[in-house]
């Protein structure tokens, strides 16, 4: 089932780890998702439903990196992460049609980060995210 950070799985019991990319709100038994889960028998179908659970408070579509650690009875765990800085400025960028980003912008892109990353502080997610934004050459 969802855990919030890596300090709550048993990783001496993991068999193995499973790193899938899966839109909010919209995991089905359909593939991408069924057959890659299908394929270390567990169940999909209760994956799915929790993982709609977990992601009904983000944005329909938003592709999730999702960590999944399958257990030797086939039961699993899951962590969900927020989409790359990157990901995220492009989608703005490219909706607003230009190339700048705005103060409301960084902070919609921190809330969006440190919405799935509970370690890290809002200076830190800042720090990434105007990092990011000087590489990509974005002007704030």
């Amino acid at each position: 089932m969802y855990v919030s950070n890596f300090n709550k799985i048993n990783l001496k019991k993991v068999t193995r780890r499973v790193n899938l990319i899966v839109p909010a709100q919209a995991a089905k038994l359909t593939p991408p998702v069924g057959p890659i889960l299908g394929q270390f028998r567990i169940k999909v179908k209760e994956f799915c439903e929790d993982f709609n659970n977990q992601t009904k408070n983000i944005f329909y579509g938003l592709p999730l990196n999702v960590f999944l650690f399958i257990y030797k009875d086939k039961s699993f765990d899951y962590i969900i992460k927020a989409p790359s800085t990157m990901f995220l400025m492009k989608n703005i960028i490219k909706y607003n049609s230009k190339k700048t980003l705005s103060i409301l912008d960084l902070y919609k892109i921190a809330l969006i980060k440190k919405s799935k990353q509970d370690l890290y502080s809002y200076e830190s997610v800042f720090k990434n995210i105007l990092a990011t934004s000087k590489s990509m050459k974005v002007k704030i």
